[in-house]
């Protein structure tokens, strides 16, 4: 590492500050992907193929909807800021959604879950996209950014924790269980917003006002030599698990006979583990870089997935200690690529003069909702497909439950190894995003004299 370079240091305050806005994000995660479907196709009498069909069709709609959100706030010029103003705007969206789609009852239609989805996520997309682009401008530093997208992913552990343990502790189950996790989204969207947006900063880069991001601008930008090995990777790293997810309690349930109540406490186990595994993968980062750590925790994650599926059924002492190494080790995976995309987005300003934050994003975030949107679609028509029926108290055919286990197990195995082959030949690691910042910081006319000493010294280095 360059001994000269400057390193700008965020109060530990302010990143906790900032990192609040994870933790609806991290309540409503697992509710979406692992409770609504469930909910609505087993209590709210829809069917399988049409709750699947349904929500993976609203993903692939919010698809469309990031790119033009991420253009729009690249354009944004106000007092409040960019993403600040995108941030509050998320808000409303997001708890009007919640309420309508958490506290619904029996004898809704198609029709209202898909347009309620249709609101929810807007809101949702906002937030996210608002969130990590702000954070790619609040913290500069290679390593700095390891930490920052670190502690958010810890608080959104922290928000998915309490979304699953809340309705636990008051012996909440079924529907009422539903409604208890939506009042957390609820209570804690706009106290979050209000901290947030009150208590951190948001940087301006100097960039031309007149230069505004358009529909041009994608095809080079996925075209990206780092950028395109970060969207497969991210897509296959999210597509894997999320295929397990609306799969999950059905799979822990009636294919290992676990209770709901076992089911739950593992899955908590899971996510509690990012509060842990997400420091650690900071602290690899730091030292191995950003990439290698990412191939790591993907090999890793598939030897823990091929292997916890087939512990022997009511084996709790067993399976739940590995649940929690896997939830340490997929915790790498969302925050990395994100740190890695900051970085990304300072190259492409270097080479382009433009900035293109929110574009950028805004490809990551699609990634991600076309895997989980594939993982909705595919899993719960196929299920059906194999005669599985998800109704409480179901018995299933063993050539059903075998079914339930080939689609939980093999998928995410192989589509995380591929993600690992991805990610090897990414060349942006810490020197040279060094050398970007400090050209940058000459161009900017942010530095003198010792930031061209040091961007001569990096380009000798490269």
């Amino acid at each position: 590492m360059n001994d000269a370079a400057p390193r700008r240091r965020i109060p530990m305050h302010t990143i906790l500050a900032f990192s609040l806005a994870t933790v609806p994000v991290g309540a409503l995660t697992t509710p979406l992907l692992v409770n609504l479907p469930k909910h609505y196709a087993g209590l709210l009498g829809l069917s399988l193929t049409a709750v699947g069909l349904i929500f993976g069709a609203v993903k692939f709609l919010d698809i469309f909807f990031d790119p033009a959100v991420g253009m729009m706030m690249d354009r944004t010029r106000t007092k409040l800021g960019r993403y600040r103003l995108w941030l509050i705007i998320s808000a409303p969206l997001l708890m009007v959604g919640t309420w309508m789609l958490f506290f619904a009852g029996p004898g809704v239609s198609e029709a209202y879950l898909f347009l309620w989805l249709v609101v929810m996520y807007l809101g949702f997309s906002i937030l996210v996209l608002s969130q990590v682009a702000w954070g790619a401008v609040l913290a500069t530093d290679y390593d700095e950014r390891s930490k920052v997208y670190a502690v958010g992913s810890v608080m959104g552990v922290l928000g998915g924790v309490a979304a699953l343990l809340v309705p636990i502790l008051m012996h909440k189950e079924g529907a009422e269980g539903v409604k208890l996790m939506g009042m957390i989204v609820l209570v804690t969207v706009p106290l979050t917003t209000l901290i947030v947006t009150a208590l951190t900063p948001e940087p301006m880069p100097k960039i031309n006002p007149e230069d505004r991001a358009s529909l041009r601008d994608f095809p080079a930008l996925i075209a990206h030599p780092a950028m395109r090995r970060l969207l497969l990777a991210d897509l296959l790293m999210t597509l894997g698990p999320a295929i397990t997810s609306p799969l999950y309690l059905f799979f822990m349930q009636q294919a290992r006979g676990y209770t709901e109540a076992e089911a739950f406490v593992m899955l908590i186990l899971y996510s509690v583990a990012g509060l842990i595994g997400a420091p650690l993968w900071a602290v690899s980062a730091m030292k191995m870089g950003k990439h290698r750590s990412l191939i790591l925790a993907a090999i890793l994650y598939a030897i823990c997935q091929g292997v916890l599926p087939m512990l022997p059924s009511r084996s709790f002492l067993l399976l739940a200690p590995g649940m929690f190494i896997a939830g340490g080790i997929a915790s790498a995976f969302a925050f990395l690529v994100r740190a890695m995309v900051a970085d990304v987005a300072d190259q492409v300003r270097l080479e382009t003069g433009k900035d293109r934050t929110g574009v950028l994003y805004s490809l990551v975030t699609s990634t991600a909702k076309i895997g989980t949107a594939s993982a909705v679609a595919i899993a719960l028509p196929l299920l059906a497909a194999l005669g599985f029926d998800p109704s409480p108290g179901a018995t299933n055919s063993p050539e059903a439950l075998n079914g339930l286990l080939l689609i939980y197990t093999v998928p995410p195995v192989l589509m995380v190894l591929l993600a690992s082959v991805a990610v090897r030949g990414y060349a942006l690691g810490r020197e040279r995003h060094e050398e970007i910042r400090a050209q940058l910081a000459i161009r900017d006319g942010l530095v003198g004299h010792d930031a061209e000493v040091m961007a001569a010294q990096g380009t000798t280095a490269g």
